[in-house]
This record gives C-alpha cells, sequence and structure tokens, in this order.
C-alpha cells in the first residue's frame, strides 16, 4: 500500500511543482512589466539601473578589493602576414593564470579599436575555429582582438588531473560543478569570469596598439552571457555584441531546458533582473544583439528584450543604438552572423563610410599553433597556478570561525535557519484525505506484531498536495508521532522494517513526502536522466533559486506542515522527526524550527558542506545549490548548538551495497 500515479487518482502532482514556481515567476513577470511601463524618463530609469547593478555585484559575492600585477608573458608569435597572433599568458589573481590569443594587424597605423573575444561552450575555447573565424575577420578589417579561454575551455580546464593525464569533471559542467563550491559559500562562479574580463580588459589597455577608449565585446552562447558580465562590470566597454543568448527569463522558463551555473542568478527574477535589463544596464552605449531565428533561447523572448531595449533606449534618445542581428540557423556564431557583428562593429568603431572585409576560405590554425603553455593546461604548467576550488575555499576558513561562534546562541542559529529558508507562509487548517487504511499481519510484515497503515494526502498550501502513511503497532497506546522523511520517499517503508520497528516500540510514525520528492516527484520537464545535473530537479531547484525562494525551504515547510498533521490528527502528541540520507538534512531543519519538536533521530547525515567546499572532488547532488548557507549556517554546527535542548541522535549505517532488504 502507499500512493498509486496521480496521487492515487485525487490530484494530478505530476505539474504542481512547476506550476508553483511559474505562478510565483509570473506575480514578478507581471511587476516588472508594470514597473517598465512607467520608465518614462532618464531620471526615473536611473535608479533602477543602479539598483540592478548593485543586486549583480551583491549576487556575486563581491569583486576582488584590489588588481594585482597581471605579469603578462608573451609565449610565442604567429606571424601571418597582415595580422600576427601573440600566445599571452597573464594573472587575474595570484595563481590564477589566464591563456588568450591577441590578435594583432600589421597594416595600417595603429591604435586600433580592440574587441574582446569570449568563447562560448565549446570545449577548445579559443582554438574552436568557429570562434578564429569571428577573431581573424575583426583583425582583417583592423582591430586587436583578445581571444580568452574562459574557466574549464582550452587550457584552463579547473578539473585537470595530472596523474590521470585528464579532466576528471569534463568541460562546461565544471561551470555548475564548481558554481556549486561557490554558492555554498556566499558566491557565485560569474565572480571569477567577470574578474577575468575586467583584467583581460585591464590587458588590452597595456596594449601599445589598442585605443582604450574604442573597446568592445562580443562572443556567442556561454561568450554571449559574459559579454553581459563584462557590460554590467566595466564601464571600459564602449561597445557590445552578445550573441545567442538574449531571450527572456519567462519564455525560457517554458521551455523546460536547464542552464549552466554561470547563467542561473541566484534571486534574478525577485530582484526584476530579466534579459532586457542585460542590455539596457549597457544603455545608452551601442550595442548589438545577436540571434539566430532558430536558437533554443527563443526568438519570441529575444523580440521582446529588444522591444523593451528600445523603449530604454529612447529615453536617452538613443534609440537607433540599439540593435537585432537576426540570422538565420540554429544556436552557432555562424557565417551569416559572424557577418552582421563584422560589419556592426565596423560602422561602430571605424565609420559607416568604412568597407568592410568579409573573408571566404579562412583556414583556421591548429589547437597546437595557439596553445601558450608547453604543456596544454595551465594547472599543470604553472607550479603556483590555483585554481578556483582553491581560491573560493580559502573563503570559507572565515565562515567556519563565524558558524563556530553563532553555534554558542541556539536562538540566533534558529533564526539564521529561518532566514535562509525562506520559507511559504501558511497557516490553513489542514484538511486530510484518508484514502486507505489497512491492516498488516505480523507474518505478512516479518514484524513481531500487526501493524496499521493509513494513507493521508492533505495541501500544505494552496494546490500543492503532499501526503504519508501514519504506520502504528497495532493496540499502541504511544503518546508520540514522529514524522519520518525517507531518502527513497515513502515505498522506502517497505524496506526500511527494522528501522520503522526501532521507531514504532515508542511512537506512530509518519512516513512522509514533501512536494517533489518520493510519491510527489514531478514529472520531467525535459529529456535529461531526472536527478542528474541538468535534470528536472536541477532544472526545478535553478527556477527556485532565481525566485530566491530555496527548494530545500519549500519542503522543510511541507514537513513543517507534516508535524502540523500529526498534532491535529492526535492532540497533545509528542513530536519527533527522523530522517535518512537527503531527508536527515530536511529533518534536522525542521525539527530545529519548530519548537514542538523534541526529539530528532538521523540516519546517515550527509556531511558538512563547508567540506564540500574544501574539497577538490566531491560527490555532486543536484540538491545541494545551496545558495549561501555557509553565511547562515553548516549541519554540524546546528547539532552542536540544540544538543542540549533537543535530544538527537546521529547514526552512520555502513554502506553494504545493493543487497535485498526485507
Amino acid at each position: 500500500m502507499g500512493f498509486g500515479s496521480y496521487a492515487s487518482g485525487y490530484y494530478d502532482i505530476g505539474t504542481q511543482l512547476p506550476d508553483y514556481l511559474k505562478r510565483l515567476a509570473d506575480n514578478y513577470f507581471a511587476r516588472d512589466r508594470e514597473v517598465k511601463e512607467g520608465l518614462r524618463d532618464v531620471e526615473i530609469f536611473e535608479p533602477r539601473k543602479a539598483g540592478l547593478k548593485k543586486y549583480f555585484i551583491e549576487m556575486i559575492g563581491g569583486l576582488p578589493e584590489s588588481k594585482t600585477p597581471l605579469e603578462a608573458v608573451c609565449t610565442g608569435i604567429a606571424d601571418r602576414g597582415s595580422y600576427q597572433i601573440r600566445k599571452m599568458v597573464y594573472q587575474s589573481l595570484p595563481g590564477v593564470y589566464v591563456t588568450a590569443n591577441l590578435y594583432v594587424p600589421t597594416a595600417g597605423t595603429g591604435p586600433y579599436p580592440a574587441v574582446l573575444f569570449a568563447c562560448g561552450h565549446i570545449e577548445a575555447g579559443k582554438a574552436a575555429p568557429i570562434y578564429q573565424k569571428v577573431c581573424i575577420e575583426l583583425v582583417n578589417n583592423g582591430f586587436v582582438v583578445l581571444a580568452v579561454d574562459p574557466i574549464s575551455h582550452g587550457e584552463r580546464m579547473q578539473g585537470y588531473d595530472a596523474v590521470a593525464g585528464r579532466t576528471i569533471v569534463r568541460w562546461h559542467a565544471e561551470h555548475t560543478y564548481l558554481g556549486l563550491q561557490c554558492e555554498l559559500a556566499g558566491r557565485h562562479i560569474v565572480r571569477y569570469f567577470v574578474w577575468d574580463l575586467i583584467r583581460s580588459v585591464d590587458y588590452l589597455c597595456t596594449v601599445e596598439e589598442v585605443d582604450s577608449t574604442r573597446i568592445g565585446i562580443t562572443g556567442n552562447s556561454g561568450g554571449g552571457i559574459q559579454s553581459i558580465m563584462a557590460m554590467i562590470a566595466d564601464d571600459r566597454i564602449a561597445a557590445a555584441a552578445p550573441c545567442t543568448y538574449i531571450s527572456s527569463r519567462e519564455a525560457y522558463m517554458k521551455t523546460g531546458q536547464p542552464q549552466d551555473g554561470e547563467q542561473v542568478w541566484d534571486g534574478a527574477i525577485r530582484a526584476g533582473m530579466d534579459y532586457d535589463d542585460y542590455i539596457t544596464l549597457f544603455a545608452p552605449k551601442p550595442v548589438l544583439i545577436g540571434a539566430v531565428e532558430s536558437d533554443f533561447f527563443c526568438i519570441e523572448g529575444t523580440l521582446d528584450s529588444y522591444d523593451w531595449a528600445k523603449r530604454v533606449y529612447a529615453l536617452y534618445g538613443r534609440e537607433d543604438d540599439v540593435e537585432l542581428g537576426l540570422a538565420k540557423g540554429t544556436h552557432a556564431f555562424n557565417d551569416e552572423l559572424r557577418g552582421i557583428v563584422v560589419s556592426w562593429f565596423v560602422k561602430r568603431f571605424l565609420g559607416q563610410g568604412q568597407s568592410v572585409l568579409l573573408s571566404e576560405g579562412m583556414i583556421p590554425e591548429s589547437t597546437d599553433t595557439l596553445q601558450c603553455t608547453l604543456t596544454g593546461q595551465v594547472l599543470q604548467e604553472y607550479k603556483d597556478a590555483v585554481s578556483v576550488q582553491a581560491d573560493n575555499a580559502a573563503s570559507v576558513l572565515e565562515l567556519r570561525r563565524g558558524l563556530r561562534e553563532l553555534a554558542r546562541d541556539s536562538r540566533r542559529m534558529r533564526e539564521e535557519v529561518a532566514a535562509w529558508l525562506r520559507m511559504p507562509e501558511c497557516g490553513d487548517p489542514i484538511r486530510p484525505r484518508i484514502i486507505s487504511t489497512e491492516r498488516v499481519d505480523r507474518e505478512g510484515c516479518l514484524m513481531e506484531r500487526a501493524f496499521l497503515r493509513e494513507s493521508t494526502l492533505f495541501f500544505s498550501e494552496p494546490n500543492m498536495m503532499v501526503g504519508g502513511i501514519m504506520i502504528e503497532r497495532e493496540g499502541s497506546t504511544c503518546d508520540r508521532t514522529t514524522v519520518l522523511l525517507l531518502d527513497k520517499g515513502t515505498d522506502g517503508i517497505y524496506t526500511e522494517n527494522d528501522w520503522i520497528t526501532s521507531l514504532t516500540a515508542e511512537s506512530r510514525v509518519f512516513a512522509f513526502d514533501p512536494r517533489g520528492t518520493g510519491a510527489f516527484l514531478s514529472r520531467a520537464v525535459n529529456g535529461r536522466q531526472y536527478d542528474m545535473m541538468f535534470g528536472t530537479e536541477y532544472k526545478l531547484g535553478c527556477d527556485a533559486r532565481m525566485l530566491d525562494r530555496p527548494l530545500a525551504g519549500m519542503r522543510v515547510f511541507d514537513a513543517l506542515r507534516a508535524l502540523d498533521y500529526a498534532a491535529q490528527r492526535d492532540p497533545g502528541t509528542k513530536l519527533g522527526i527522523a530522517g535518512q540520507g537527503y531527508g536527515a538534512i530536511y529533518a534536522l531543519l525542521a525539527g530545529i524550527v519548530d519548537d514542538r519538536v523534541d526529539e530528532i533521530c538521523l540516519e546517515n547525515l550527509p556531511g558538512s558542506f563547508a567540506d564540500m567546499v574544501e574539497t577538490r572532488f566531491y560527490p555532486y547532488d543536484v540538491r545541494n545549490h545551496w545558495y549561501g548557507v555557509l553565511r547562515h549556517f553548516d549541519l554540524p554546527e546546528l547539532i552542536e548548538a540544540f544538543r542540549e535542548t533537543k535530544r538527537i541522535r546521529i547514526v552512520d549505517m555502513p554502506d553494504v551495497g545493493r543487497i535485498v532488504k526485507f
């Protein structure tokens, strides 16, 4: 017995969590439309612009306080007649080595305008042929071009292991993998992208052939969002052409598709930061939105954002300085889009009358020719190289000290937990639906006494159905109820007879599934494996993060409502809570937030979040994207803070593999 499909026919639970998140988002989208309709002059818009820039810098965890020497080194030059390619290495932070190719015209006289080329999600980075073509086209038209390997691309793989001779976490998956560690510490992987871009502009300003008043940026896909980052964070960017990225949050949210870690900006929807704002924060400087007709970044969102951006630019009397370059094709910096972008930069930096040289039959360089290091990887090349993980981990030492101090004050610790969870607010009476009851004799359940099971559904808040199974020994007169959160959900009761037998010796047990878990799992919103990186759990978690409403907070809230139900069902009952695996985290948090809970039992509680940040290679779990949690609490400190006021039992069961359980 348990819950069948569609909550045993009582409710279509498959879409309730995505629909819930969409309703929350729609409220913000409606608010933002109203705000933008009211932007009637620059004096009204400028405070909004300043506020969104402030949000961005705070969201990424701030920027380094000072700039350190770049220590730029040219490791080689490839001479191609009309231009040369200088192979450059410089340090954006001490030990954080950046590899880049500097394309410099040899014809004409400088100083030349420059374009910072931000590479997207192609593993080869600056050596990708499709990106080389953009750089060659620009240099042939009189631009200095700096093509930079972003972290996790080209020669900057962060998960490179010298012993294995390969990367352990491959390519742009690193953005999300490293991003999780940054998020736990209250930073964002974007911080490192932004600083690399700022320091790359610093480097361009040292190149004697560059006119530092005419520096632009372009890139597509992941390079498109990097272009946005630079547009927001560096006022020296004079013109920008972000490509194949601009859509709208509303349009993209509907697709069910995920985004990489650097594209998920925590609290962005709540803050009102949409894709059109990426453009208007650059106003009134010239910008080209590069797009392709059949992109998975929905063209409908692109057109909508373009229209909103035109309105803001019109406030400055510069409506013509925001343009849309639309090419045919799918998601790529294809030939047509390349021509549009190069022509636009020529017009903006060299003048309307300047002819544009568009090449045919370009032959890209080999990866070896463009390689800036001997080994091909900065983490192997330089003994003092510092990875993103190592730099971020250094910030945890101070956070640990603060948490140890906080653990001395359980009241403040509880406040910090509640502040981070940002739970829904709902005090509606619970109206349970008891959909089945059964008696299981001791032979049927392999236990010493028959059990009674009662399956119950209820709404934890409007339009959010959850449920559980009440289990008690036949004839029991116990005065305690324990809410139980199992890693596998309520179906796990059939393989946890020993633990349930132990718990029911002193208590009723209400095995419970919060939203989006167990029997109340959402239907898949995309074709990727449900609980892996970029799958449904990841996608819904990212939507919740952008709403500034973590899924963990919603699930802990549901657990509190399960406690409400237990108290309502059996007035006067004492309350406890237990959890297994990831459910143990929810159980711990709910047990701490709720004063009624006097006993917490945790089996195989996951480890410290701080340990995860400090460990180079850790076991990734999509549920762990807990932005800023270490600025509020960590699991060991929570346990320490409440040991004296609540009975907390912790059991670590050994992993005995995939055996049969009875």
